[in-house]
């Protein structure tokens, strides 16, 4: 006897089954959607500032070439006054990995050696023994992978370069495709997806904007607290704090292992003191930035946030890590209006 499915069944069985094809061909292709990635991104923050100029009178085109033209004299003035700095610590911090190294390796046996005078019984001096090389191989693993993503900026150069352009022709159609798209749909589906793109945007703009803000803060206070102690490469360290705390909980400890490593090379106070700086900062942010600047959260429960951002790690490393939230936050919006609404819609009907 054949089994018969209901076409609701086959419905749903097909929505899934094309959601499942498209992130597949999404992952497929992820290494060239970086440049639209970026542009969206851009795009999506630039657009409230050129709806602004509009309002003042400018044309849609006049608007975006305002917007740019202000953008371009910000990036001029940190290309002219902060780029040589951050470049400068940069090259210094390269050349200076190898004395690094050696400082490393006689504070670590020097450290080794006094601890081996220390008369314990032999399997807890084995159990320490490899919890030494655990966080060792830790500490020199993670503070290569700082490096080697600040290196790898360099190699998404072109992504870089051609995101603005592309940025430019999605805020010129101003929405045009987004309709076009829209008025092929029937008229109840379309006000749905009005409705879903309205939730997202609200979730999405509270979350980037405030974001940025509060790490661009933080990695000003950082850089300006590593200085005043006087530890190497402030700048530049400061950067990888601000970049880096937008990656919820796992933020501050990646921040603080280079900082740490650096300062723990010249001495344990200078190293205890780069760690005060993080903490305090991240009290700051913690009590009064992210509560003023970002409000209310985007709702996740942490330890969804924590797999996501293990799952983003894994599939994107620290740019996955980047995207995780803001991604988990449009699926959580898809999944109640796609899934959630529609099918309880359907069951009714």
């Amino acid at each position: 006897m054949a089994i018969k499915i209901a076409p609701k069944v086959w419905h749903w069985l097909t929505i899934v089954l094309a959601v499942i094809l498209v992130i597949l061909f999404i992952y497929w292709i992820r290494s060239i959607l970086i440049p639209f990635i970026l542009a969206s991104v851009l795009a999506y923050i630039l657009n409230p500032i050129v709806e602004y100029w509009q309002e003042k009178g400018f044309t849609r085109t006049g608007a975006i070439m305002l917007t740019y033209f202000l953008l371009g004299a910000v990036v001029l003035l940190g290309v002219i006054y902060l780029f040589p700095l951050f470049w400068r610590q940069l090259e210094v911090l390269m050349l200076s990995i190898p004395a690094y190294t050696n400082q490393a390796q006689e504070t670590l046996q020097s450290f080794y050696n006094d601890y081996r005078r220390i008369d314990i019984p032999f399997t807890i001096r084995q159990e320490v023994d490899l919890a030494l090389n655990r966080v060792e191989a830790v500490l020199t693993e993670t503070t290569g992978q700082v490096i080697n993503g600040i290196l790898s900026v360099f190699s998404y150069i072109f992504s870089i370069l051609i995101a603005p352009v592309l940025t430019y022709f999605i805020l010129r159609d101003e929405g045009c495709t987004a309709r076009r798209l829209l008025g092929m749909l029937p008229p109840k589906w379309g006000t749905k997806v009005v409705d879903l793109w309205e939730e997202i945007d609200v979730q999405l703009i509270r979350y980037i904007k405030g974001h940025l803000l509060v790490a661009f803060t933080v990695g000003l206070l950082t850089s300006t607290g590593f200085f005043i102690i006087g530890l190497d490469f402030p700048f530049l360290l400061g950067i990888i704090v601000g970049v880096v705390d937008i990656i919820p909980y796992f933020g501050p400890i990646i921040g603080a292992v280079p900082a740490f490593a650096v300062g723990i090379l010249h001495s344990k106070s200078q190293a205890i003191g780069a760690l005060a700086v993080i903490f305090i900062v991240q009290q700051l942010e913690s009590n009064i930035l992210s509560p003023k600047i970002i409000g209310s959260s985007v709702g996740l429960h942490p330890v969804w946030v924590i797999f996501v951002l293990l799952l983003g790690n894994k599939i994107y490393g620290v740019i996955g890590m980047l995207l995780a939230v803001p991604v988990t936050v449009t699926l959580r919006v898809l999944w109640k209006h796609l899934i959630v609404s529609w099918a309880l819609a359907g069951e009714k009907q």
